[in-house]
Parts: structure tokens; sequence; C-alpha cells
């Protein structure tokens, strides 16, 4: 009888069988090496098929010395009796080329946390970890607690020890929202904090209640799983404005961009001389800092009477060289308003070619109404 149809025998509800295990460069895959995708040979796709088998297809790979690790599969194009994983899930196994492994499917769950620890203190030199970490994943399917998984970044390989895995040793990294966490790099040493005489005073007084100053360590360091470089320790934000000596200069000129150097109200009001809107709108009146309406007037007449004085003082003096009293002329004239000149400059229509409708070449009979 056939076992699995109904006649004789338990049906086979799970997938696993022995091959020779080969490294991917043998089969010239060389790039899965940054991934965890395996190759297996189509037999096992034939019995893969008629299983009723969860997606994506997880694997787990045991070698005789009990170890074990879990994997994703790419094809079924390996020779039959073989297959090939990634040299770096070899040195995993601890295995060599051409050893039995076992190949079993699995289900895991998908994973929620996952903390690593880099093999390196060349992993610091990554200015965004966590991108490139995000980035090099995409190309695994899952990962299991103690594995040392190898990544790609500047053509250097770097590996990070999996240190702790949730909710099980081994979970699904694929379509799942995981937390990732840093510890510190094997190898690596917190820099030394700068020791002030403010704190070597206090030891030597043992004045336990004045406490140090908070000096910021230098160097790059490991902060609750993040990694914190010198340049991010400046929070500080500085109100200064740069202000650049000359035109050209680097930084901000002094214009009425900048609050601290904007002219007063009384600048926009002599400036302005009565200009109207283009829509015919009344113009909006100007107020001070305060709120208050400004008037227009009286600050333009102040301008005339000190422009008035300015002039007569040159006057008087270039003349007679003697100095007259100005305040009083200035006092005795009252400012008058600017006086705005219409332009007398007639248009081409009115100058020109209107005087052709009073020419005889249009008085002609043919023209009169009849």
């Amino acid at each position: 009888m056939l076992p699995g149809w109904g006649f004789a025998g338990p049906a086979v509800r799970h997938f696993e069988e022995q091959y020779h295990c080969y490294s991917v460069a043998a089969a010239d895959k060389a790039h899965l090496e940054r991934g965890d995708k395996i190759l297996l040979p189509p037999s096992a796709f034939d019995t893969l098929a008629r299983l009723n088998v969860d997606y994506p297809m997880l694997f787990q790979l045991t070698a005789a010395s009990s170890r074990r690790t879990h994997s994703g599969v790419l094809e079924f194009t390996a020779e039959e009796g073989c297959c090939y994983i990634p040299y770096w899930m070899m040195q995993n196994l601890l295995i060599e080329e051409g050893s039995l492994i076992t190949v079993k499917n699995i289900s895991l769950p998908k994973a929620t946390f996952v903390k690593l620890q880099p093999q390196s203190v060349d992993f610091l030199e990554i200015s965004n970890p966590k991108a490139v970490l995000e980035h090099a994943l995409r190309n695994f399917s899952c990962v299991t607690l103690g594995d040392v998984i190898q990544i790609q970044y500047n053509d250097k390989n770097y590996h990070l020890a999996l240190q702790q895995v949730q909710p099980a040793d081994a979970a699904c990294i694929i379509e799942t929202d995981c937390q990732v966490d840093f510890d510190a790099p094997v190898g690596y040493v917190e820099p030394e904090r700068p020791t002030t005489t403010t704190e070597v005073s206090n030891i030597s007084q043992g004045d336990n209640n004045v406490e140090a100053p908070d000096e910021k360590a230098t160097g790059i360091r490991i902060v609750n799983g993040q990694i914190v470089r010198p340049e991010s320790n400046n929070n500080s934000k500085t109100t200064e404005i740069p202000l650049a000596e000359r035109l050209g200069a680097t930084g901000v000129q002094k214009n009425a961009a900048i609050p601290e150097e904007a002219p007063a109200v009384d600048y926009w009001a002599l400036q302005s001389e009565g200009a109207r809107r283009l829509d015919g709108k009344a113009p909006a009146p100007l107020v001070d800092a305060s709120g208050k309406e400004v008037d227009i007037r009286a600050l333009r007449a102040e301008a005339a009477a000190k422009r008035l004085l300015v002039q007569q003082t040159a006057s008087s003096m270039n003349g007679s060289g003697r100095t007259t009293s100005a305040t009083n002329s200035a006092s005795e004239t009252p400012p008058s308003e600017p006086i705005h000149v219409e332009s007398k400059r007639k248009s081409r229509i009115a100058g020109k070619y209107s005087k052709l409708k009073s020419s005889s070449a249009f008085q002609g009979s043919a023209n009169q109404l009849k």
C-alpha cells in the first residue's frame, strides 16, 4: 500500500533529507554570501510540492555535531544529493566542504526584537549602521540565536553575533516589524573621561556634596545600544547670527531679513512716498512693534524739516561763511506734502496715429454716410 493515500501508513507532513554540503562559490553563485539563501536539488521541490508546507519555505540545517542554524531557499537547481549554502553558515555549523547535513522544513514565528554585537570595532566607522543593517537584512529570511551573520558594506565584510532573538531562539524576519539593538563591539574600550582640577580638589577634600562638572567623553561611544559620535554631542543651539564682514564673505548679510538688523518703522514710512497699491485698494496702515498705528504725515513733516535744516546750514556756510538760525526758518516754513507730477508724455497713438484721423485721407465722400 502507498502511504499518504489513505490505504496504509501515516501521511508525510514534513520534509527531511540529508545532503552533501558545499559552499555557494562551488556553484558559481558567490553573491549568495550576502544572505542566508541555499540551493537544493529538484527532487526536494517535488517532495515539498506534495506537502502542505508554510510559505516562505524555511529550513533547519543540522550538522553531525548537532549544531544547527536556519535558512531560506533560493533555487532548486543543485545536483542530486548535494546542497549549496553560504560559507559563513558552514562556519557556524563547523563543517567542511562535502560534509553531510540534515535539511528539514520548519515554521518560525515573526521576529520582534534582535540584539547584535559587532565582532570588530571597524563597524563603528559606518556613519549610519542601522540603515546599512536594514538594507543588508533584506537578503535574509530568518535569524538564529548564537549565529554570526555576515554583511557587506563598501567592499568589506562585517560579522555580527546574534545575542538575543525574540520571541524564540529562531525567528523569521520577512515582512515583520522588528526592533534592532546593538551591543558594544568586541575589543571596544570606553574612552576615559578627562579629570579636571575641580574633580581632583573635591576628591582630595572628601567633599561629597559638591558635584563635579559633567565633562563630555571624547571618541565614539555606545550609549543604550546607540552609536554616539563626538559631533552628535554638541546639541546646544547658538542664538548668535553669523554676519559677514563684507559682501561675498561667508555668513548672513545685514539686511531686513534678519529681525535684529531690520530698519525701524519710520524708515518704511519715509521710503513709501505715498505709494498706491496696484489693485486700487487702500494700503494697510503702518504699525510699530507695540501695535500702535504710526502717523505717516508727522514722520514725513519731521523728515522734511530735518532736510531743510541741513540745506540752510550748508548754504549759509558756503555763501556768507556764517550760520543762520535754521531752526526758526524750518519752523516758519510749514512742511508740504510731496507733489506727484503726472507724466505729460503722450502715447504714440495720441501723438502720431491720431493725427491721421484729421488728415485729408479720411475726408473723402466714401467716408460720409448718406
